[in-house]
């Protein structure tokens, strides 16, 4: 069974370096695109081609990064870029980079950029803001 965002250890803000790439995959199996429909209450029934919401969500960025963001951190800000449809069925290569890593009117900002990519050609670009850690500090 894949591991869950709860069973994964915080990542420090000082250990993050912009620039640095973490991979994984993204298996889109028909039971998680119908989780996510059910998420955000689209009709039930198959699909073939994955709907954008499947693409907003950590855990991806935790499996690649053997980590999550430290607990307290604010997610500020989303960008979805969709440049092809992806398939039920279909498993993405995922790649995490750290764009940016600093503070920032003395908050811990982190930019995190997710590319999702079928055979080469990224489908899906998810470009995440946080303040990372902020409300614990």
């Amino acid at each position: 069974m894949p591991r869950i965002a709860q069973e994964f250890a915080d990542i420090p803000f000082a250990q993050l370096e912009p620039g640095s790439v973490y991979r994984t995959t993204y298996p889109l199996t028909p039971e998680l695109v119908a989780s996510y429909d059910r998420l955000v209450d689209a009709p039930p029934g198959e699909r073939v081609v994955v709907p954008p919401w499947v693409y907003c969500t950590f855990l991806p960025i935790y499996r690649a990064m053997g980590g999550r963001m430290e607990q307290g951190s604010v997610h500020a800000r989303q960008q979805v870029e969709q440049f092809g449809a992806a398939r039920v069925g279909d498993v993405l290569s995922v790649a995490v980079t750290v764009t940016e890593a600093a503070m920032r009117r003395g908050r811990p900002t982190v930019v995190l950029d997710t590319e999702y990519a079928r055979d080469g050609d990224v489908v899906c670009r998810v470009r995440s803001t946080l303040l990372w850690g902020y409300a614990t500090r």
